[in-house]
């Protein structure tokens, strides 16, 4: 059988992925101006190039322009309680229809990456441990049919990862999401949804009050 050919990434989306990480992983700080001509020689392409990821950066809101330039956003208190709060209301839907028509394809592939989740977290891989927690959600909101919502969540999935990375870089946090991923899995898989979406929301809210408490020290 042939398998299919992956497109290769241009250059404008391989650089778009390399600014948007160093904002997810605080490389570039919150606050922090971003210098086109110092973008361009670290990463060796033009400053149109740059341009153009610094203003679709800015429609992630993951950027912020100002009469002295452009520079990383800082998330705001309120911000991130709206975003968390967002988060809470989809994803325990998702939880819920999954739960409700629950397969055992379902459970292996989020145990699967649950797996990846806890053990690139464990060698410190954080960026490693995000792609898979992507993965994670993507598969329980297309598995839910709620593709709609998920596009919504990608559009916050810029600002998503910056919370995701900043709460798993904690060792308090790299070891309580995991298992309260397992606990929402472990529910989804007894098809018990009214304990599945309990466990999303306090797993949700938890990520909150420790986003919230490392963020201050950023601002």
């Amino acid at each position: 059988m042939l398998e299919k050919v992956e497109k290769p990434k241009t250059l404008k989306e391989t650089t778009l992925e390399q600014l948007r990480l160093a904002i997810m992983t605080g490389q570039l700080a919150p606050g922090q101006r971003l210098v086109e001509r110092t973008i361009c020689e670290q990463l060796g392409v033009s400053r149109t190039v740059v341009r153009e990821c610094i203003r679709h950066l800015e429609s992630e809101h993951l950027v912020t322009f100002s009469a002295g330039g452009s520079s990383v956003a800082v998330l705001e208190s309120d911000e991130i309680r709206q975003i968390y709060h967002l988060r809470a209301t989809l994803e325990s839907e998702a939880v819920r229809h999954c739960a409700e028509q629950v397969t055992s394809e379902l459970v292996e592939t989020l145990q699967s990456h649950l797996v990846h989740i806890r053990d690139n977290l464990h060698a410190g891989d954080v960026v490693e441990a995000l792609a898979h927690s992507y993965a994670f959600y993507e598969h329980l909101f297309v598995t839910a049919g709620m593709t709609v919502a998920w596009e919504l969540t990608e559009r916050l999935n810029g600002r998503i990862g910056r919370l995701r990375f900043m709460t798993l870089s904690t060792k308090e946090r790299a070891t309580k999401g995991p298992s309260n991923l397992q606990e929402i899995v472990s529910s989804i898989a007894k098809g018990d949804s009214k304990a599945a979406v309990k466990a999303c929301r306090q797993h949700i809210d938890e990520a909150c009050q420790m986003g919230l408490h490392l963020n201050k020290y950023l601002d």
